[in-house]
């Protein structure tokens, strides 16, 4: 039960409208084989309120936030294949409020109180891809939950939103404008410079599967019509926990003179290589896009996915870690691409042509580190290596993905699959030997 609700006026502001930008249209694709569950992809946002915050104050550093970024103020009309974004220049945020007995609330209850309270599905034509909500104890204010859609957030662009917010509660005047607005993102994206940008990295993508045509497990694609999940709720999800091994990557990635994404990455290929016996291959990558100019400050989807060739027929860890920078950082430069030209490339290439615009193999890999989280209860303790499943991810493509999580010392691992493509024991075997690989590492 809502206790009662805010109202966050905007008016007099620039109303715009332009196509998507590239990175919408990636993540637009997936979205869109999940019509009846696009709040799976939504992200959402835990706002600690510093203490002695006063109503009026928190509400107007929320209003400036909207002012802000075009990203909060956008709604996306059209018909499924030709979306438009539409930025309105006056409206309003109507934000619930909940009275809560302790500002200490566990990590886990305030997603649900987020899902609860903000948490519904969006309707892109009629109303903003952001809510906020409140929370308060004894009508003082002590969370703002904010949820958005991936379609106008990724994940630094949350950051820089959460950023801001504290900033704008200590005065309206300190921050510089942002660095740029989707509409012009998209605009710049299709000037001369783009289409060229566009091209080198078709041509670089090309190049990788000419160079890597194996298809990594396995050469035999389902049938058409043949991915679904194999159970109840989606594909199967493999979670694998390896204790002190974020440490232990950290300590590795400074010694051998590399990233900590390198190393991880470098444990997948092998233990891949060990269940398959394809020792090259393509491999699909998410890219954060943030080394762009204009990005530092930019809260708008930006990550796309890359393409790395991997080839570990013959190497040390290290040399193969060094050889893993060096294929990230190339996928890094040529991950900003027209999604119809990314298309071209697949089907001169035969590879995976109906995961066109969500990864150039239909998979990914991506590395994260976190902090802790504030709300965090004292974590369990696990001696060892532990592999379990996790609940369904109800996704019809990618064939699969991979997501390393760093939290403090320890590493998580969490990967789903089609099951037509990576069945549920050998995804399992592929995690744990991930994992034995990292620790193996010296």
């Amino acid at each position: 039960m809502v206790d009662t609700s805010y109202e966050i006026p905007f008016a007099g502001l620039a109303c715009e409208t332009g196509p998507l930008t590239w990175a919408q249209r990636h993540i637009w694709t997936i979205q869109n084989a999940h019509p009846h569950n696009r709040s799976q992809f939504h992200l959402c946002h835990l706002w600690r309120v510093p203490s002695g915050t006063a109503e009026r104050d928190l509400l107007s550093a929320m209003g400036r936030l909207v002012e802000r970024h075009q990203a909060l103020r956008t709604r996306l009309p059209g018909s499924p294949g030709v979306l438009t974004q539409e930025v309105h220049g006056d409206g309003v945020f109507v934000v619930p409020v909940r009275e809560v007995a302790t500002a200490e609330q566990s990590q886990d209850d305030l997603y649900e109180l987020a899902e609860e309270l903000i948490g519904d599905d969006f309707v892109w034509d009629e109303e903003f891809l952001a809510r906020f909500a409140i929370l308060t104890v004894r009508g003082t204010p002590v969370w703002v939950l904010l949820v958005t859609s991936h379609m106008i957030t990724d994940g630094l662009a949350c950051a820089i939103l959460k950023r801001e917010f504290l900033a704008l509660l200590d005065g309206p005047s300190t921050l510089p404008a942002p660095t740029s607005q989707p509409i012009q993102w998209a605009a710049d994206e299709r000037s001369r410079r783009g289409a060229e940008t566009s091209s080198r990295s078709a041509t670089y993508m090309r190049e990788v599967l000419r160079k890597h045509p194996r298809r990594l497990f396995g050469e035999a694609r389902p049938p058409a019509g043949a991915n679904r999940p194999a159970t109840n709720g989606g594909f199967p999800v493999v979670l694998g926990h390896g204790p002190m091994l974020g440490e232990h990557v950290r300590r590795l990635a400074a010694r051998w003179k590399t990233s900590e994404t390198s190393v991880a990455v470098t444990a997948l290929a092998k233990a891949c290589v060990e269940h398959t016996g394809i020792d090259s291959f393509p491999l699909g990558v998410t890219c954060s896009n943030r080394q762009l100019p204009k990005s530092a400050g930019y809260v708008g989807m930006l990550a796309q996915n890359s393409l790395i060739g991997v080839d570990v027929s013959s190497s040390t860890p290290a040399r193969m870690a060094d050889q893993m920078r060096r294929s990230l950082l190339a996928a890094s430069a040529h991950s900003v691409f027209d999604q119809d030209e990314l298309g071209e490339v697949l089907a001169e290439a035969g590879v995976d042509d109906d995961y066109v615009g969500f990864g150039a193999v239909g998979h990914f890999v991506n590395y994260m580190r976190l902090d802790p989280s504030p709300t965090a209860e004292q974590r369990v303790q696990f001696p060892s290596i532990r592999i379990e499943e996790g609940n369904p991810a109800d996704y019809r493509i990618p064939s699969f993905g991979v997501v390393f999580t760093s939290v403090a010392d320890d590493l998580g691992v969490r990967m789903f699959a089609d099951p037509a493509v990576v069945p549920p024991d050998l995804a399992r075997s592929v995690i744990r030997s991930c994992l034995e690989a990292l620790q193996s590492f010296d």
